[in-house]
């Protein structure tokens, strides 16, 4: 009887120590999008599509190959739980659910090339396997013209021809030790979707005055909506079929709002007071591209021993030797249509030594200004970004 008791007590002390971990996850997720995403704002100008989800998983798995004030700065600046334990607890638990069905199109895959005649610790191995699901794959860095090839071709095979020429040639030398991956692809359907016929040009108000037609989507269905008065802005969430993926937009009500807002993310991402509300909404069809190097901005939210002579990184290889980050790359990619979303992100760490009858009821949101936007696996953003001129 003691026996059986002790077990169950085991067994629910394990499932609440892993929810505490991923509600730790949760929030820092939450965090580190915002931060990550407005150093990236700032720095940018137009439309972005942005993955911090995608960095989050890729520099969480360097973590643990990582020793001292390096590891500890690079979990503070990730806003990571607070003991490695909980991080491996977290990502265990979240990952396999980040995977499709017959509704929708999810995947998150990682993958570790090492340059040959490089072994790699077999305790970051085991993890690397255990937790993140990771493959390795040696590799021939020397050859960096086939290198790149190499790693290209897997990119483009995991964002379904999404993201091509991931990483340039020139990215690589014969130093370059090991390249640690991590690819996030999603296509999915609106649960309600705009019917075509619906689309036409409409007016959208790029900064200042400047106006232009483009094509705007529209449906009137019940929605999650909240008007939030302190964030001058209003929010909208549109759930994709079969899945607990959301896509919600925040428009500021002011006509050049969108970077006051950008300045609240933090508040912006997490839960709105939502009401289901019957909405006649106007929404642009747009489609994004976006490649960023993202040391500077990584550095400027306090994690820089990782890419400093500084670094202990002597967890991940057998051989050694001093090792760095020397590279962290992303490209990411969004389409959002009258059918739904498909959009896919890849991040890469480098390591290296040192006519419609509109009805007359319902809260009419057009969205005619810029926006953000962000992609979200129930509250965790996978993808943020903003729209600030509609393409497609």
């Amino acid at each position: 009887m003691w026996k059986k008791l002790f077990g169950i007590i085991t067994l629910t002390s394990s499932i609440v120590f892993a929810e505490e971990a991923l509600q730790e996850l949760e929030q820092g997720d939450i965090d580190f999008s915002a931060l990550l995403y407005q150093q990236i704002g700032l720095s940018t100008v137009g439309n972005i599509i942005l993955s911090p989800f995608s960095v989050l998983v890729v520099l969480g798995l360097t973590l643990f190959g990582a020793k001292g004030d390096t590891a500890v700065e690079l979990s503070q600046g990730l806003h990571l739980p607070n003991s490695q334990e909980k991080i491996k607890d977290a990502f265990k638990s979240l990952l396999p659910k980040l995977k499709g069905n017959q509704y929708f199109s999810l995947s998150s895959a990682n993958k570790i090339y090492i340059k040959n005649g490089y072994t790699i610790n077999p305790d970051f191995l085991k993890l690397a396997e255990d937790v993140f699901e990771t493959d390795l794959e040696s590799i021939n860095f020397s050859d960096t013209s086939k290198a790149a090839n190499t790693i290209n071709k897997w990119v483009e095979s995991k964002t379904n021809g999404k993201i091509k020429n991931f990483i340039e040639a020139s990215a690589l030398d014969p130093l370059t030790r090991l390249m640690l991956i991590n690819a996030i692809y999603f296509k999915g359907n609106w649960t309600s979707q705009f019917p075509s016929q619906a689309t036409r040009k409409r007016k959208f108000y790029k900064y200042g005055k400047q106006e232009i037609e483009v094509d705007t989507m529209f449906q009137s269905s019940n929605f999650k909506f909240s008007d939030n008065k302190e964030l001058d802005a209003k929010f909208l969430q549109i759930p994709y079929k079969g899945s607990d993926i959301i896509f919600t937009i925040a428009v500021p009500n002011q006509q050049n709002g969108l970077g006051a807002l950008e300045q609240k993310l933090p508040q912006v991402l997490r839960q709105q007071n939502y009401s289901t509300t019957k909405v006649n909404l106007y929404l642009p069809k747009f489609r994004i591209n976006s490649s960023f190097k993202l040391i500077p901005a990584l550095e400027k939210l306090g994690i820089k021993k990782v890419f400093s002579r500084e670094a202990d990184l002597s967890g991940l290889l057998t051989n050694k030797e001093p090792l760095t980050v020397s590279t962290v790359l992303q490209k990411a990619f969004i389409n959002v249509t009258e059918s739904g979303t498909e959009a896919a992100a890849v991040t890469g760490v480098g390591v290296a030594p040192t006519s419609i009858i509109i009805p007359d009821n319902g809260v009419n949101l057009r969205v005619d200004r810029p926006f953000f936007y962000s992609i979200s696996y129930k509250n965790f953003p996978i993808f943020v970004g903003r729209v600030v001129s509609p393409e497609i």
